[in-house]
C-alpha cells in the first residue's frame, strides 16, 4: 500500500488536484517500476507500506514538473531505503557539513 500526506495545507480546487493529479501519478508510477525493475522484490510488494510525503509550492504552476519531481524523488527515497542508505554513521559524519536553506541556524 503507498499512502501520501500533503506538507501543505491544499485550499484550492488548483492544489488539490496538483496533489491527486501529477504528484499522485509520479508517485505511482515511481512505486510501479520499482517493482518493475526489482528494486522492491514482487513477492514482497503485497506486504510493504510506503508513506510518501508530497510538497508542492503554493505557487507551482508547472504540472509536468511536479509529476517528474515527485516521481524522481520517490524513486529515489525507495532506492536508497532499501539499499540502507544513507548508513547512520555517515549521517552523524555529515551532520554539521550540509546546510538548510530554510534553518533557523546552523
Amino acid at each position: 500500500a503507498t499512502v501520501m500526506f500533503n506538507k501543505v495545507t491544499i485550499k484550492n480546487g488548483k492544489q488539490a488536484v496538483q496533489m491527486f493529479g501529477p504528484a499522485q501519478r509520479g508517485v505511482a508510477m515511481a512505486v510501479a517500476d520499482c517493482v518493475e525493475d526489482g528494486t522492491i522484490p514482487a513477492d514482497e510488494a503485497d506486504d510493504l507500506f510506503i508513506c510518501v510525503g508530497v510538497f508542492i509550492h503554493w505557487l507551482a504552476e508547472d504540472d509536468a514538473k511536479i509529476q517528474d519531481y515527485n516521481y524522481e524523488a520517490t524513486k529515489t527515497s525507495i532506492k536508497r531505503a532499501v539499499a540502507g542508505e544513507p548508513k547512520a554513521a555517515d549521517v552523524v559524519a555529515r551532520k554539521g557539513a550540509e546546510g538548510h536553506p530554510f534553518a533557523a541556524h546552523k
